[in-house]
């Protein structure tokens, strides 16, 4: 029988397609799309209002303001460790990124 605490501990596995999109994301200069995808398979609210705020802002903008980049960075911090403990292969994940 399996337990439940084990149910809710369980980590998922990102498929390989979503990881070759963050991957292409990366590749052509969109890192914060890319932090957006993986936000939306995390299914992480939060997240994806957060980055798609910043797109947003970018968009308006015309560029990504450098200030806005420190808070990235303090955002990522949060998805990428949000994410290490949702995705069993998270080490694979962070390496596209």
């Amino acid at each position: 029988m399996i337990k439940l605490k084990t149910l809710l501990t369980e980590k998922k596995e990102l498929g390989g397609a979503y990881i070759e999109k963050i991957r292409l994301l990366t590749q052509r200069n969109n890192h914060t799309t890319a932090r957006l995808e993986l936000a939306k398979q995390m299914k992480n609210k939060m997240f994806i209002d957060i980055y798609e705020g910043m797109i947003k802002i970018q968009d308006a903008y015309g560029s990504f303001p450098m200030d806005l980049g420190k808070f990235r960075q303090k955002m990522d911090n949060k998805l990428f460790k949000a994410a290490k403990q949702y995705f069993s292969n998270y080490d694979i994940i962070k390496g596209v990124f």
